[in-house]
């Protein structure tokens, strides 16, 4: 079963992550949190919004297209909810 696992990093900032059954990290925050609760906002915010993320397709994007001018370039026919 996945976890989130709240922890400090080296800078005593709080910091999360989320491991799979079997143990491997599938996402984390990417930054760390001066107080406690921004990391607990921060996992409430994926359990709260992942399931009806949509899966937007980036590989048929041409090379060198960064994502941000992708999302206004990309037809509607490449976003797919899961």
């Amino acid at each position: 079963m996945a976890k989130f696992e709240l922890f400090k990093d080296v800078r005593g900032e709080f910091r999360w992550r989320l491991r799979s059954g079997n143990g491997e990290i599938i996402a984390s925050s990417g930054e760390g949190f001066k107080a406690r609760a921004g990391a607990e906002n921060g996992i409430e915010a994926v359990k709260r919004d992942a399931a009806s993320a949509p899966t937007v397709d980036h590989t048929d994007m041409p090379a060198g297209v960064k994502s941000s001018t992708a999302k206004k370039k990309m037809p509607s026919s490449a976003v797919r909810p899961m």
